[in-house]
């Protein structure tokens, strides 16, 4: 990833991180912090959506390979719910095949970002078209 651009102006949202491997999920949520985001960072699945379930985040940037409840799964349950709508989901995923991308689109995702990635991905991703409506409107 590349170093912020301290010229670029931030929107402060509020973002989940989600991803098994801590050491991305916490240079993740610490680049997202420098850019002004308030960021909730949690290691697995079942963390993320009690973290959801808690208090619902603006973006949820989440890692499909997660163990137990991974990125897709963890995507259909947010678009599922009343207010999933309103959460722009990111994809996060060392694998970008054509189809593997059309699965987690098809699961609710509003972007997939392949790691690695660069700030710009990073922000073209939490600042692009508003999310996507449930698979239900």
């Amino acid at each position: 990833m590349n170093a912020p651009n301290p010229a670029s102006p931030a929107t402060t949202e509020r973002i989940l991180v989600a991803d098994d491997n801590r050491e991305i999920a916490d240079l993740l949520a610490e680049l997202l912090a420098s850019l002004g985001h308030a960021v909730d960072t949690r290691y697995d699945g079942a963390q993320a959506r009690a973290a959801i379930e808690a208090a619902p985040p603006r973006c949820a940037i989440l890692d499909i390979s997660m163990p137990g409840l991974d990125g897709c799964a963890l995507a259909r349950w947010v678009r599922a719910r009343p207010d999933g709508a309103k959460i722009r989901l990111v994809a996060m995923t060392g694998h970008c095949a054509a189809d593997e991308r059309a699965r987690m689109l098809a699961a609710g995702f509003d972007e997939v970002l392949a790691k690695p990635f660069d700030l710009d991905h990073l922000e073209a991703a939490l600042c692009g078209a508003p999310p996507r409506r449930s698979a239900a409107a």
